[in-house]
């Protein structure tokens, strides 16, 4: 916190907040990727709905990867009173909620790619500020303890709210909107309450007077790979795994037209699924989370998790009936799980600089969003030439390039045995 007041929330408290955060970001994120915007473009244009949701998915994910860097800039530099993080929480989402509420309500396809992409911005913008907050607050030891819960909780979060849209099928799409709208509202005020945050602070002297080589500048932008590799190994890595994650983008389309589901019965199959898969990564990512912590290794649980997340999505590949499918994306959720709760607080590690934090790990997320759209930018041509079984089988390995990328990384520092049994103690007591 080199730049910012030392503010510190109790750790109980803090996780709440950073929790509730992720969740409606993921939630508000999520569940219109993988259901409403299909069920929306199937009620207004049924013919072109893959294409249509390439266009929407793809140009949204563009507009993310600004959003997420310019988001951490932002936050980085902010000096209201209401605190660096929380300002940008708080606005992000509240915007991005009006935004769904206005998509809900469009009849016209074009206005639906449209207001997805503002609510996108809105929500990767803010979600930089929600990270960041682990750097900030969070002490290196106990930041795969915290990872790990928001793995094991954000699963719960997706699981209610895929629950809840299955109560309310009966509704029109436009309603689902809203609530999804209205989650996003009360989380982000719930999660501003919970946390404390203060302004960033700036010496104005110091930054005029310094001068800046044009390298100099431009590792202000990203940072030096030479200076930085494993920064650079860590962006490979996560670029990899989220383009093998973006399977999970047309999955409700996977489900329609693999195993001929109608679109009225698909919102079940895709609950039950995904309940399936959440449920195991909610356990997978804790014990990730803590185990990592307890005996400092990092390295081990993501590299398996990106093996694991390659063996589901081959599960997917080939699955010739749902009973597979469902066994394939708990396997799925077992590395996403994992690798959620490993992967954030290995990557917190190797941030090169806490006052630029936000900033960083919205490369990160950039980095993250960038391989949305060339998924789903060759998803429509793939999908017409090989179906789901190139798709899929190119994302699987995909999966399986991303833990090679994690071998150049340093691990933690070793602890010793009774360092271990602190640790321990420390995790479970609180």
């Amino acid at each position: 916190m080199n730049n910012a007041t030392a503010v510190r929330t109790p750790f109980g408290q803090l996780a709440c907040g950073i929790i509730l955060g992720q969740i409606t970001f993921t939630m508000t994120m999520i569940i219109p990727l993988s259901l409403l915007l299909t069920l929306k473009i199937v009620e207004i244009d049924p013919e072109n709905v893959a294409a249509n949701m390439s266009m929407a998915a793809g140009t949204s994910s563009v507009v993310g990867v600004f959003a997420g860097y310019l988001g951490g800039v932002v936050s980085d530099r902010t000096t209201l009173t209401f605190g660096r993080r929380r300002t940008w929480i708080l606005a992000g989402f509240l915007s991005a909620a009006a935004c769904l509420i206005a998509l809900g309500a469009t009849r016209d396809v074009d206005k639906i790619v449209i207001y997805w992409c503002l609510a996108v911005f809105c929500l990767n913008f803010s979600s930089t500020s929600v990270v960041a907050l682990i750097p900030d607050q969070v002490e290196e030891g106990r930041r795969g303890t915290i990872s790990g819960l928001i793995g094991q909780f954000i699963p719960i979060g997706m699981v209610s709210g895929m629950g809840l849209m299955t109560l309310l099928n009966n509704l029109p799409i436009a309603a689902k909107f809203n609530v999804i709208a209205g989650i996003a509202a009360v989380g982000s005020i719930i999660c501003c309450l919970l946390v404390k945050d203060s302004p960033a602070r700036r010496n104005v002297t110091n930054e005029v007077q310094e001068k800046h080589t044009i390298g100099e500048l431009l590792g202000k932008l990203y940072p030096s790979p030479r200076k930085y590799p494993a920064f650079s190994w860590g962006v490979l890595n996560r670029f990899l795994l989220s383009a093998a994650f973006a399977s999970q983008m047309l999955s409700t389309l996977y489900l329609i037209q693999k195993f001929n589901i109608s679109p009225d019965a698909v919102t079940e199959v895709a609950a039950l699924n995904m309940t399936l898969q959440m449920v195991v990564s909610a356990n997978a990512s804790f014990l990730g989370g803590v185990i990592s912590d307890m005996f400092r290794k990092q390295k081990p649980f993501v590299v398996g998790s990106a093996l694991v997340v390659a063996i589901g999505i081959l599960m997917l590949t080939f699955a010739p009936s749902l009973a597979y499918v469902y066994i394939g994306n708990a396997i799925l959720g077992i590395g996403m799980g994992i690798y959620a709760a490993v992967d954030m607080a290995l990557n917190s590690r190797i941030l090169p600089s806490t006052k630029d934090a936000a900033k960083d790990f919205g490369i990160m997320n950039i980095i993250g969003v960038l391989a949305q759209p060339l998924v789903m930018a060759i998803a429509s041509p793939v999908l017409a030439w090989g179906g789901f079984t190139v798709f899929y089988g190119g994302l699987a390995m995909a999966g399986i390039l991303s833990a090679l990328a994690v071998i150049p990384i340093p691990e933690m520092s070793p602890v010793s045995f009774e360092e271990l049994v602190d640790t321990c103690g420390s995790n479970f007591s609180n």
